[in-house]
């Protein structure tokens, strides 16, 4: 009996792997369509979201630029805070984690969206020193520039670069 491995069985194991991964694909929906082809849905736009989606977004951004302006000027930051308190209610917190897509793919597209367009509040609160009014308007998203990338649509560079 020879020690070698055998290659019958080698390639077997293989296409057995090949065809679970593509079974896994067809079960939740990856799998790549004709010609390469992704059955992925593009990215969820602002426009797409419904009422409570889109306060559900915004107070989120509303939040980043809040934090952002503690960091500059922590009695500013503080002030913003406490009117947003005031303006949103103890409940804040519960409603807004409330307002998040409940059905499962649909929460991960929009989850999508936020992450694209926290990763262009973050460029855009660098170019404004950190500061934006709260009630400006919600950035576009990171990756919707032509020219930019996901997560962040510029990278900070240090002087001189």
């Amino acid at each position: 009996m020879s020690s070698l491995p055998n290659p019958g069985s080698r390639r077997r194991s293989r296409t057995a792997a090949v065809l679970a991964a593509a079974l896994a694909c067809v079960a939740f929906g990856t799998l790549p369509g004709p010609a390469g082809c992704s059955r992925q849905p593009r990215p969820l736009a602002l426009g797409e979201l419904d009422g409570q989606e889109r306060t559900y977004v915004t107070r989120v951004i509303v939040l980043e630029r809040v934090k952002a302006a503690m960091l500059v000027d922590g009695r500013r930051g503080a002030t913003l805070g406490d009117s947003l308190l005031v303006a949103w209610g103890d409940s804040a917190r519960e409603r807004t984690a409330d307002m998040a897509p409940a059905e499962p793919t649909r929460a991960v597209r929009v989850h999508d969206l936020l992450l694209r367009l926290l990763a262009a509040e973050q460029d855009s609160l660098l170019r404004h020193g950190g500061l934006r009014p709260l009630d400006a308007p919600l950035p576009a998203p990171a990756d919707s520039v032509p020219g930019t990338g996901f997560p962040a649509a510029s990278r900070v560079r240090a002087d001189g670069e």
